[in-house]
């Protein structure tokens, strides 16, 4: 009689990755959400920091996961270059990357878990925005989140929200060479998933407050860099030629016209609910054209250092907010972060 194979060490369903430039108060909200899933104990918990001594941990933080441990990577100058490290690292077979300023839903977790199991390869939740009582709040959250804001929205999608989403970890290891340069532009890494034939899915009933920029200078700078990180990114990842790259500077000009026509339709049913749209509308078109503005630069001159200015607006988030704002949500005022 032959001796039974042993059982394989159980794993976590989800690897939940989280990146802090300083330390554990930063993050603490986030983790907060992530104690209340109700799928937390199959939720292994991955932090990016400096250094366990610089995160200053609350001893109770890992009560009730799978597993919590942290990755120490000396000083964070690229979140993309964090979050590919702790890919390496996951022991589940889908990673989820949270962000400090990004707050799930109980059931986010299991949501996603049941969603792979169903064969989607990117999942994501519905943006909510966390501080709506400002219009450059709104016309940040829009112009970055529209296509993710409301469920009519939901199900499989052309891509799921950027920052927020759960992949194959899979996936992500196949392009483990590159996986630096795909994260600093997660559309850039679904459009390649997507061509292979991958699928991504919109959970319909599960959101995640996501707080938004509502500094007037933050609110222009994170448009610029954001737009040139964008651009610079699709030059040097795709070689483009110089032929191609005049095409689109002669082009700028319609960049903000076509996202505008775009965007228009997604955010319909929000504006209305919130009777935006006459307030919004010149504010969302100023914040299209230092994107497109940055945009242009990219393609010019590269994307150089937009990744670390962009770095600013990520990972410091609470300090790219009002005052009024971070007293209505209790967060970090700036002398404190």
């Amino acid at each position: 009689m032959t001796a039974s194979a042993p059982d394989p060490a159980p794993r976590p369903s989800l690897s939940g990755v989280l990146a802090t430039i300083d330390n554990y108060q930063r993050i603490e909200r986030t983790l907060d959400h992530y104690r209340a899933q109700t799928a937390r104990a199959e939720i292994e918990v991955l932090i990016v920091a400096s250094s366990k001594e610089a995160l200053d941990l609350d001893p109770a933080v890992d009560e009730r996961f799978f597993d919590f441990r942290v990755i120490e990577v000396g000083e964070i100058h690229s979140l993309s270059a964090a979050k590919a490290l702790a890919v390496a690292e996951a022991k589940a077979d889908c990673v989820v990357f949270g962000e400090d300023h990004s707050w799930p839903e109980p059931g986010w977790a299991e949501a996603i878990i049941e969603a792979h199991k169903v064969g989607y390869a990117m999942v994501g939740p519905i943006i909510e925005n966390a501080n709506p009582g400002s219009i450059l709040s709104w016309t940040n959250y829009l112009a970055c989140f529209s296509r993710w804001s409301h469920a009519g929205l939901a199900g499989q999608v052309p891509q799921t929200p950027w920052h927020n989403t759960s992949y194959r970890r899979a996936d992500l290891m196949e392009r483990q060479d590159n996986l630096r340069r795909l994260l600093a532009v997660e559309g850039i890494l679904q459009d390649e998933l997507l061509a292979k034939g991958l699928k991504a899915f919109l959970l319909p009933e599960v959101s995640t407050s996501h707080i938004n920029i509502s500094r007037f200078s933050s609110w222009v700078l994170q448009a610029f860099w954001g737009g040139k990180l964008y651009g610079g990114s699709r030059v040097e990842g795709e070689d483009w030629g110089m032929l191609r790259r005049l095409i689109y500077i002669c082009g700028a000009p319609l960049i903000p016209i076509v996202r505008l026509k775009r965007l228009l339709p997604e955010i319909r049913p929000l504006t209305q609910q919130y009777s935006l749209m006459p307030k919004i509308l010149p504010a969302l078109v100023l914040n299209l054209l230092f994107h497109a503005l940055g945009e242009v630069s990219g393609y010019i001159l590269g994307k150089g250092d937009a990744e670390d200015r962009y770095l600013e607006f990520e990972a410091r988030r609470f300090e790219a907010i009002s005052e009024k704002d971070r007293r209505e949500l209790g967060v970090l005022p700036p002398s404190s972060g």
